[in-house]
């Protein structure tokens, strides 16, 4: 491959990570939305002494939007894998002609994980989850 392939190549598919980066972000946004929204459905039913059934509606739809959370995880978990395969290939395509430093450098930080941001989505979804739940079942007035 030609340095001018593999270079309009490598900016072809940075180019196609923001363009899901951009995506992925509104869909984050609407996640955690609707983990607010999962908590004031709680909050207001719990003001509002609701039954049995309007207990468990509400924990219904919050483990619906922890679902939901967790699935909008695995997609931007597949979108670094997705742009990461994409841009060895590339590298493996190229022969003796390297890919630039920060892809070189994006591939690295793939392969090796990134726990911290998975802690931070695991923190987030589980503790939407429990902040919407555990009020309409455990009674703290006493």
């Amino acid at each position: 491959m030609d340095i001018m392939t593999s270079v309009t190549t490598e900016l072809a598919l940075w180019d196609i990570f923001q363009t899901t980066r951009g995506a992925n972000t509104t869909a984050l946004l609407g996640g955690i939305i609707a983990i607010w929204v999962a908590a004031r459905f709680s909050s207001v039913s719990v003001d509002k002494n609701v039954n049995m059934v309007g207990r468990i509606v509400v924990t219904v739809f919050a483990i619906g939007v922890f679902a939901m959370w967790m699935n909008l995880g695995m997609v931007g978990v597949n979108s670094f894998n997705a742009h990461a395969t994409g841009l060895a290939a590339l590298d493996a395509a190229n022969g003796d002609i390297d890919i630039g430093a920060a892809s070189q450098a994006f591939i690295q930080s793939v392969n090796d994980g990134n726990p911290l941001m998975l802690f931070g989505f695991w923190a987030i979804g589980l503790g939407g989850l429990l902040i919407a739940v555990i009020p309409l079942w455990v009674d703290s007035s006493k």
